[in-house]
């Protein structure tokens, strides 16, 4: 009974477009995703993370780049060249102290700095479609990517730059490290921020 009251009253709220209140202590962010090589905004608000006490929740939607309109990648384990469908990875770079950063949060600031950086796998997907949709969570007790990278300490007040990925064409003898593995050069990556 308690269950279809919860679902009734939301209901409601989405049909009237009434907002929820976030839950206490949490913040919900947006941001603009900018795309390859720090580009012009390619989709505004783009980008969403949510904070809380424990971690941090994030997700990213943009239109599917076309195969073979945009840069792949030269470096990394695994890659290919343009092909249908196409695999991408969200990466989740977290500064717990960005007061500390040597100047803009970036990869010297990632280890064992001030900032207290680190580097976060957060999704992988293949995509055929129109939309490129990928999220996922980083929390206090998740490991960083690299060993020597700083776990989140601090995911209330951290900057957190997400970036995607591309790998180019599905190559299924490449699973799972085509989407578990970043690609080089980093300047090809879409982009956001949250500071």
């Amino acid at each position: 009974m308690r269950r279809s009251f919860i679902a009734t009253v939301v209901g409601v709220v989405l049909t009237l477009g009434l907002s929820v209140p976030a839950a206490v202590g949490q913040r919900d962010e947006t941001s603009d995703i900018l795309d390859q090589g720090a580009g012009p905004v390619l989709v505004e608000n783009g980008a969403s993370l949510i904070r809380t006490s424990h971690g941090l929740s994030v997700r990213i939607a943009m239109p599917a780049p076309e195969p073979g309109s945009y840069t792949y990648p030269t470096a990394g384990v695994a890659f290919s060249g343009a092909g249908h469908p196409e695999a991408y990875s969200l990466w989740a770079f977290v500064f717990n102290f960005p007061d500390q950063c040597d100047g803009p949060c970036d990869a010297n600031d990632l280890g064992n700095t001030q900032a207290q950086g680190g580097a976060f796998f957060v999704a992988g997907h293949v995509v055929g479609g129109p939309h490129l949709v990928l999220g996922g969570e980083v929390s206090t007790q998740s490991d960083p990517f690299i060993a020597g990278h700083a776990p989140l300490q601090n995911p209330t007040g951290a900057e957190v730059h997400l970036a995607i990925a591309p790998h180019g064409g599905l190559d299924p003898a490449l699973l799972p490290e085509l989407i578990k593995t970043p690609t080089q050069p980093s300047s090809i990556w879409w982009t956001a921020r949250f500071e």
